[in-house]
């Protein structure tokens, strides 16, 4: 399967995270992935790339989408129907960066592959959640494999 990650991350939490799930979906563990990974933050553009799977991930700011991140997926041109999944680093837990994710995507007629995957960080630079690559293993499965 062919996915791409695009990712933002201020601190490191979201690009730790995004680099383990590369790892862990090229393990060959949950069938034969190949994984390119665009850093939003970077300049990424995917013009003419497809795939058969989309994974955004963004940290929360001030409980909400950064809006870097909200205007790379408005300005995205992928074909309607195409399976997303999310990710959110996060330090507070009331966090709408997922929602907001969810919306712009459906608004573009994606459709939802699994449920959110959301990783605290116990502080902005990490780190991480104890058992975080215990879930990435887990929403690695779902999202190739099924439940």
């Amino acid at each position: 399967m062919k996915i791409i990650i695009m990712y933002a991350s201020w601190f490191g939490n979201g690009k730790k995270v995004v680099d383990e799930l590369a790892e862990v979906l090229q393990s060959g563990k949950y069938g034969d992935n190949q994984v390119e990974i665009f850093d939003i933050l970077a300049g990424a553009t995917l013009k003419e790339i497809q795939a058969d799977l989309y994974i955004f991930s963004a940290p929360t700011r001030k409980f909400s989408l950064p809006p870097e991140v909200k205007n790379f997926i408005t300005g995205l041109n992928i074909p309607s129907g195409k399976p997303y999944a999310l990710i959110t680093t996060y330090l507070d837990p009331r966090t709408i960066a997922l929602k907001k994710m969810e919306a712009l995507l459906n608004d573009k007629g994606m459709v939802k592959a699994a449920e959110s995957l959301k990783i605290r960080a116990r502080s902005l630079k990490g780190p991480l959640e104890e058992g975080y690559r215990d879930r990435l293993e887990e929403f690695a499965k779902t999202i190739t494999v099924g439940k």
